[in-house]
Formats: structure tokens, sequence, C-alpha cells
């Protein structure tokens, strides 16, 4: 006979009024081997949590269910009553009564019959849980951090602490992201590189950050405190080490193509530094267009180079690092204008999307700086049109946020250049976020030559370009149709999710929510958490934001990281993991490519598989697709379902 008690929350008084607690107390009396049942005011309270530990050794119970609020919330807190009581805290089952009756049933009668029918499967099921044991292994201090924009910069620099590592991988071969390439930035129209070039400087210099360039995660297995990340990275085929960032390759280079930096507006060489100002300052090759990759004999930067720094038998470099939390900070990528036809056909230099146009105005730009138009000019009228890719169905529902701020932004740098050009703003309405955002547009809007057009609704424009110029037929609230000529527009596209997001997302076992940006945990109250324990989020990888709330979420993520992994400290395993019966086992090794986690291996030699308590999560996919029914989860074997389930019906 195995001696159950069950102990009932009133949680104050909110599952005392949904739920009639004394017909539950007197219908568990009769029930077989429950030898003990209590109610208690607020078993989360420490008095509560003392007289049920008491309770439990004054009746001898040897299993436990607690009825009350989500084991999500309290689970922990109903083990150390456990524990108190001398029992092992495994040996007890949670029925949520409370989010599950009290707060969604509002007949008493019914919530009562509910509550009723879960208290009796979690008796049912309690029957069947034995002892287990938490094991406690060295956890990893060091964090991996993806992504080397200001939100990814801002996590490394503040996880650097002492006796920790951070990994920094960047898939491109600068760090600083987008806003390295930027002039100024609102409201106090600051230069973009003088406010981040210490930053950089500073992680590029710190021993506790180790910066990997041209690099990709493909993989990461394991938990919180454990985590093995498998990284690929692209060979520079110049060694960073000897290279000083002379140029002396790039100006024999014999080959030009468009500036992928610079929007395609002016040519680069194969070998180049990315763009003037790049950190780290060293050049690399362009291996889809440097002619010893089409089978020609050139080796003139090799020759030219006075540090012998151009390596050209540099392959793909694949290895493994160990780490105890992840930050993914992978940024975003712009609306392309060219997916939605109200935009027109292409036209360089005449309709340029706002990245193009921080290029075209930045100092170390294809025209130095100088607003020219296709005919190498400076416009006379320049439209800014909102909402690009925006707020519609078709494309976006979501506003970017930040899109009405930046071409406000763009305007005034036209304006400082071009005092007499008249400067168009086409919009549905502005979004104009901050506490400087709206003191931002209203100086603007006061200068002469400022024109605000508004649309009926986003996207309500059709624009055709002749003989470089560009005709804007916008409907305005009422209906009507007005036209707008422009030399330049700019187009302010909206903040879409990495292109990689999708294979990222698979990659690193976290979720996408429906606009296609990393899922975090709870909007509200775990902004920076993703799906997955250990996993955070930083920047526009989580959704559109500006500057300053995308560094704060990076500071955030690794606030989490710090209070959470401390060198030296330990890292306990959920006891609630796959085990394998070998004597059913036929080693069909279905379940090892289900597993989410790689924590299932077994050599290709033997019958039978193991199973790496350390990797496994309890998720139970391989118990579900074993064939042989030979896995099984603890705490959720067979017969504690079918246990419960009966329970549930009787």
């Amino acid at each position: 006979m195995e001696r159950i008690g069950v102990f009932i929350c009133q949680c104050g008084s909110i599952i005392e009024e949904a739920i009639d607690i004394p017909a539950i107390v007197h219908a568990l009396t009769h029930l077989t081997d429950v030898a003990h049942v209590d109610t208690l005011s607020l078993l989360c309270a420490p008095e509560a949590m003392a007289a049920a530990a008491q309770g439990i050794r004054s009746h001898a119970i040897q299993r436990v269910v607690f009825a009350g609020c989500s084991p999500r919330e309290h689970e922990a807190t109903f083990r150390k009553i456990m524990a108190a009581a001398g029992l092992n805290p495994f040996m007890m089952q949670v029925a949520n009564v409370r989010e599950q009756c009290a707060w969604v049933i509002h007949d008493r009668q019914q919530a009562t019959r509910k509550a009723q029918s879960l208290i009796l499967a979690a008796v049912e099921r309690v029957r069947h849980h034995r002892p287990l044991n938490e094991k406690q292994i060295d956890a990893c201090a060091d964090v991996l951090v993806i992504g080397a924009g200001v939100a990814g910069i801002s996590a490394a620099r503040t996880l650097a602490q002492a006796d920790r590592r951070v990994y920094l991988v960047e898939r491109s071969a600068w760090i600083g992201g987008k806003v390295a390439l930027y002039e100024d930035l609102y409201p106090d129209m600051n230069c973009a590189a003088c406010l981040i070039e210490s930053d950089l400087d500073a992680v590029l210099h710190d021993e506790r950050i180790e910066v990997i360039t041209l690099a990709r995660v493909t993989a990461l297995l394991g938990r919180p405190g454990r985590f093995v990340v498998s990284l690929r990275q692209a060979p520079r085929r110049v060694d960073i080490d000897r290279c000083l960032g002379c140029a002396a390759c790039m100006d024999v280079c014999p080959v030009e193509i468009p500036n992928p930096v610079n929007a395609d507006m002016d040519a680069c060489t194969a070998i180049r530094i990315p763009y003037p100002g790049a950190l780290p300052h060293v050049a690399l090759i362009d291996d889809k267009h440097c002619l010893r990759d089409r089978d020609e004999t050139c080796t003139r930067c090799r020759d030219a180079c006075p540090f012998d720094a151009v390596d050209y038998d540099q392959t793909d470099t694949q290895w493994e690092v160990t780490v105890g939390a992840v930050v993914v900070a992978t940024g975003f990528q712009e609306f392309d204008p060219a997916r939605d036809a109200r935009y027109g056909p292409a036209a360089p230099k005449t309709v340029i999307t706002a990245a193009t146009f921080e290029r075209l105005i930045n100092t170390n730009g294809p025209t130095g700086g100088q607003i020219l138009t296709a005919k190498d000019r400076p416009p006379q009228q320049v439209a800014f049109v909102h909402c690009v890719g925006s707020r519609t169905e078709a494309r976006n529902r979501y506003c970017s946020s930040v899109c009405c701020l930046t071409a406000i932004k763009q305007a005034q740098q036209v304006k400082r250049q071009l005092p007499e050009c008249v400067v168009h703003h086409i919009h549905a309405d502005l979004c104009l976020p901050g506490k400087s955002g709206q003191s931002f547009f209203d100086h603007f809007r006061t200068q002469p030559g400022v024109a605000l057009h508004r649309m009926r609704r986003p996207g309500a424009v059709q624009m055709d370009c002749k003989n470089d110029r560009t005709v804007i037929h916008l409907t305005g609230p009422g209906g009507a149709v007005e036209r707008v000529d422009a030399d330049l527009v700019v187009l302010a596209a909206a903040l879409e999710p990495p292109v990689d997001a999708r294979q990222m997302a698979a990659w690193l076992n976290i979720d996408l929510d429906s606009d296609g940006f990393f899922k975090e945990r709870h909007a509200v109250t775990a902004p920076v958490q993703s799906s997955r324990d250990g996993v955070y989020l930083a920047g526009c990888c989580q959704g559109p934001k500006d500057i300053p709330a995308s560094v704060a979420q990076g500071q955030a993520a690794a606030g989490n990281i710090l209070q959470t992994l401390v060198p030296g400290g330990k890292l306990t395993l959920d006891p609630i993991v796959a085990r394998v019966d070998t004597d059913l086992c036929s080693g069909c090794r279905i379940c090892e490519g289900c597993c989410p986690f790689g924590a299932i291996t077994g050599r290709h030699d033997e019958l039978i598989i193991c199973i790496e308590e350390i990797l496994c999560r309890g998720c139970g996919i391989c118990a579900a697709t074993c064939p042989s029914g030979a896995i099984s989860i603890n705490h959720f074997g067979r017969a504690a379902i079918d246990a419960e389930l009966n329970g549930l019906f009787k």
C-alpha cells in the first residue's frame, strides 16, 4: 500500500471561490492509498510550505499530489516542500486547477468536476513515479554572440568579464553591422562612425573577445551551460595577422566589379578592403570574381604585398566551441522594392532605397558624400516615400518603426547640403517614437522647401521613371490623385528578417514569429529570451527597432547570462530524460535522426543506442518514434500516462 497525500491550495480566495473544495476533499478520502488530504490557504507561502512538510512527515506520506497553480510557476516550490519533508523531490505530481479550472471556467459545478478529474488523474499517475536524482556538472561560462552589429557588440562588451570568453561571430568581413556604413544618426545628427569606432576598436583588442568574421553557425547542440556550437568560416585568402591594410594589392588587381557595399554605385577590385575605415582593416579576396577562381593564373596581389599576407591556399575552416549561452543578434535586411510593381522598374541613381542613400551621403561613399542624380548633378526635387513594404497585407503588416525618422534625418541631410532643393515627404501617417522623435520632426517641418503629401493608405502610390526623372502619382485621403515630380526618389523600405533567419532558426532550434523574426518567449516579461533556454535575442533580429533599443537589448541579454552563468559554477541536470531498454532496442537508429539536441549516439557496429544525459532535454520525440517501444522518458512512461488518462475519465 502506497500512502499518498493530497494538498489543495486555495490560492488566497481565487481557487476557493471558483471550486467547491470540500466536495473534492470528500471524494478523495474514499480513494485507495490516499492517506491524507489537506487544504491550505496559500501553498507557496513559507508558513503553508512548512505546514505541508509537517503533514507529510506526520502522516508518513510517500507520494504527494499538489493541486494549485501551474507547475511552470511553482513546481520548484513544491519540490522544496518534498525535500523539507525528507522525500525525493520527484515523488510528486502537480494538478493545475487554477489556470485550467478556476481562471477559465465560470460555472462553479463544472469547474469543480474538472478540478476533481485533474486531481484524480494526478493521484493515479503519481503511483508510477520513481525516485530521481539530480546530477551536477561544471557549467561553461563562455558565451557565443552571433552578429557583430551594435546589438551584438553591446552584448559582447558587457559579457567580456573576468574568467569568461566571448566568441563574436560575424558573417561579413567587418564588424559594426549596418550602422558602421551610416553617416549621421538622429536625433542629434552625430557622426555614426565617431560614436561606434571606440567600441569596435575595444572589441578587436579585448583579449577576452575572439572576433570571427566571415563565419556562420551551422549547428547548436546541448543545453544551457553546455552548448556545443559548430562554426564554418569562409577563407579571406589574406592573413589577418600580417595584413596592415596598405591597399598595395588593390592598386594592381586587374578585376573591377560593382561595389556591393556601395549598392553597386561604383566599382571595386576583386581584392579589397570592404570600405574605408572598415574594422578589421584587412583586405579580402572575392572568390566569385578573382581570376584564380576562373582557372586563370594571376599573382599580382601577392607579388605586390610587402608583408606576404596574401594566401591563396586558405580554405573553409570548420570548428567547434563550447559555450554556456548564445546571443542571437543577426540584424535585418531591407525590403527590396523590386518586389512591388507600384514603385516602378529599377532606376539606378534615380530611385534608391534608404540604405543606398546612406552610402550616397557618406563621405567614404561612391561620390564622396555628394548627392548626385543619374546625370551626376545635384537634384532640385527629392521625394521620400514612406512605408515601402510596410503596413500592407500583401507585404509586411507591421510598422518598421524607424523608417519615418530615418527619412526625416535623410531629408535634413539633403537640406544641409542643398538648401535650395525642395524635399517632398509622401506618407500615410508618421511614426515618431521616443522622447525626441516629435521635436526632431517639428524642427524639420518648419524649414523652407519642405512639402508633406498624405496618402490615403500605405502604398497608395504609383511611380513612373521617364528621362531620369520620376513621376509619382499618389492617392490622397479624399481619393484625389496628386502628382509629384522628383529628380531623386528615396524609398523608406521596411526592415525585414535576415535572409537566412529560417535556416538559422532550424540550426538553433528556436521559433520564428508570424512575420519571420526570431520569436521572444514573452513580448512583455521575457523580450530577450528565445523559445529555447540559454539562447537570447538582441536587436532587429527580434523585430524592427532603433539603435538605442538594440544596444539596450544586447545589454539586457548579457545581463540575463551574467546572473545565471557564473565562472566555476555548476549546472544541474534535469533527471527527466530519456532512457533505453537495451533488451528491446533493435538498433534501427530512427531515433538518432529525430533528436533535435543530438543526444542520441551509437556505433554502427552495435545494435543498441545510448542517450547522453547532458544533452537530452526530455522532449519525448525519440520515445514517440521508437518502433520497438524501447525508449521511455522518466516519469512519462506508458504506464504512467495510461494511469493518468484512466484517472482523468473516472
